[in-house]
């Protein structure tokens, strides 16, 4: 599975994927989620995925902390994005990278975080297929413990809904699936 939807998103260009990263963020800004959030927990886009920089600029314009992810080991840790950050470093998967030095983000301090989990599939039970090294389902699994108010909301392509994902006990079930045609809830 990881395979072929590899293969679908390396067919859609890179005007494509911004355009629906801003049709995403519209649908993601009119979620309950999203009005009750003051942090933001994005990740960063590699190439042949959905562009998040219109999440970006949308948390940004209602004011809301914009936290994202740095592989260190096997874990990711959570910056704070300062707004002054433009063009990053890419890393050896063409992530941008963010600087260490910046601050990192404390979710046991932080009120009402909205998370927006990557994967290469998801279905409508909530589940998602990530790349196959479980950073987001540990730093889910610790988030979720740690933070006050937490939701976790898969942002996606309408292509890489599937009907099913397989999934195991330690995969972490998401709150929510939104595309740029539609909202997803566990059980709709």
């Amino acid at each position: 599975m990881r395979a072929a939807m590899a293969a679908v998103l390396q067919g859609i260009d890179a005007a494509d994927l911004a355009a629906r990263g801003v049709r995403t963020a519209g649908r993601l800004a009119e979620t309950e989620a999203w009005r009750r959030a003051d942090t933001v927990l994005t990740f960063l886009s590699m190439p042949h995925e959905l562009d998040t920089s219109a999440v970006i600029s949308a948390a940004r314009a209602k004011g809301k902390r914009v936290a994202v992810p740095r592989i260190e080991g096997d874990d990711l840790r959570f910056l704070v994005l300062p707004r002054d950050a433009v063009t990053l470093p890419r890393d050896r998967w063409g992530i941008p990278e963010p600087d260490p030095s910046w601050q990192a983000l404390d979710l046991a301090r932080a009120a009402r975080v909205l998370v927006t989990a990557p994967g290469l599939a998801f279905d409508r039970r909530c589940n998602r297929l990530g790349r196959g090294r479980g950073y987001y389902d540990r730093f889910l699994a610790s988030a979720r413990a740690a933070a006050k108010s937490i939701t976790v909301i898969g942002i996606c392509l309408s292509e890489q809904l599937v009907v099913a994902v397989p999934h195991d006990d330690h995969d972490q079930v998401l709150d929510a699936v939104v595309t740029e045609a539609e909202t997803i809830l566990p059980g709709s």
